[in-house]
């Protein structure tokens, strides 16, 4: 029988961060094109216009958040899971230890600091979500550019990951996602 690679709780844990944070991708980017709020609201506007009722800008504008707000409700919740998670994922590296070394090949060294750096980078975008959703308000706009950036370094991470992954398919770790998903080399 192979010997088991990753436990169950890992792996669930793997997945279930890396299915949330998809997720909190994809209502970013909604967000931030198809349903931007200026986009919606020149396509309410026009259509409105077409059927001889006129609305303002502004009014368009809240329109287009309103409904676009169930969706971004959905970030939040997500959000909150993934707080949950990361709880989970740092209270089992306490208990199963860390998988990484920061010592040995360099290719092994990049992998754990990338992680290392990964999990820092999490806890602090989870971290500014808490204080934009709980925080006080005097340090919302500054919480909120801060929290924006995680996009950009969670995009990078995934690239990162992915080709981490196909390198290590074609050269020394095949069958690493298989180990992955069953557990097993």
């Amino acid at each position: 029988m192979p010997e088991k690679k990753y436990t169950l709780p890992y792996r669930l844990l793997h997945w279930a961060i890396a299915f949330s944070m998809l997720f909190m991708l994809l209502t970013i980017f909604l967000r931030l094109n198809w349903m931007n709020k200026h986009n919606m609201a020149d396509i309410m506007t026009a259509g409105l216009s077409e059927l001889n009722i006129a609305i303002g800008e502004d009014e368009a504008i809240s329109i287009a958040k309103s409904i676009r707000r169930p969706m971004w409700n959905w970030h939040v919740y997500i959000g909150y899971v993934l707080v949950g998670l990361y709880i989970l994922r740092m209270l089992l590296i306490l208990k199963e230890g860390w998988k990484f070394s920061f010592k040995g090949k360099l290719r092994e060294r990049v992998k754990s600091w990338s992680y290392a750096l990964f999990y820092i980078l999490l806890a602090s975008a989870l971290t500014s979500g808490l204080i934009i959703e709980f925080g006080p308000r005097e340090y919302k706009h500054t919480t909120e550019e801060f929290h924006e950036l995680s996009l950009y370094w969670l995009i990078l991470f995934i690239v990162i990951h992915f080709t981490g992954l196909v390198i290590a398919e074609k050269f020394d770790n095949k069958g690493a996602v298989n180990k992955m998903i069953t557990g097993r080399d």
